[in-house]
């Protein structure tokens, strides 16, 4: 018998311009045990392509931390993630 791909869920939150270009501010999603902050991203923009234009200046956070792209997600994390912000 294979083995059963284990998947967390995770909670997802997007700010700012982001969240206009998602059409949402919070989502939920079933990932991979193994994935990264990065590959959640890369998902967003397979579906939203728009979004991945912003990739080089957005901030990922994990749990409200500063996160690494290459950080692993595990089940009940809460992933947000932060365009630039601009002021004067």
């Amino acid at each position: 018998m294979p083995p059963v791909a284990k998947t967390v869920r995770v909670k997802v939150l997007f700010f700012g311009r982001l969240k206009d270009v998602i059409g949402q501010s919070e989502d939920s999603l079933d990932l991979n045990d193994s994935s990264t902050i990065e590959q959640l991203f890369a998902l967003y923009s397979e579906r939203v392509p728009e979004l991945a234009k912003y990739r080089s200046s957005v901030v990922a956070s994990r749990n409200q931390e500063f996160a690494a792209w290459n950080t692993l997600l595990r089940s009940g994390d809460e992933v947000a993630f932060l365009p630039p912000v601009s002021g004067g």
